[in-house]
């Protein structure tokens, strides 16, 4: 007789049928969170290019406020500067 050497698996009849599904299950479950999760990544991606130029608008529209403040301020110092003047002659 000789001996048979196999590397091949086997299920056995003794593994519960519902082990099997409960793990057919489980592998379904996880594909479809891993696919969802792409998803939401993806989502993201593009949310940060749009905030981005917000952003950057924002910034934009900051740096322009501060200029005309501070052309308020040199306007409001000169009125003064002039006022002091006056009232000292």
């Amino acid at each position: 007789m000789a001996e048979q050497t196999s590397n091949s698996w086997h299920l056995d009849k003794k593994v519960p049928i519902s082990l099997i599904a409960a793990i057919l299950f489980q592998f379904a479950v996880a594909l479809l969170a891993y696919a969802d999760l792409k998803k939401d990544v993806e989502l993201l991606k593009q949310d940060a290019g749009s905030l981005h130029a917000r952003d950057a608008m924002h910034e934009d529209q900051m740096k322009e406020a501060l200029r005309l403040m501070q052309e308020q301020y040199q306007r409001l110092d000169s009125k003064l500067d002039r006022l002091i003047e006056r009232s000292g002659k």
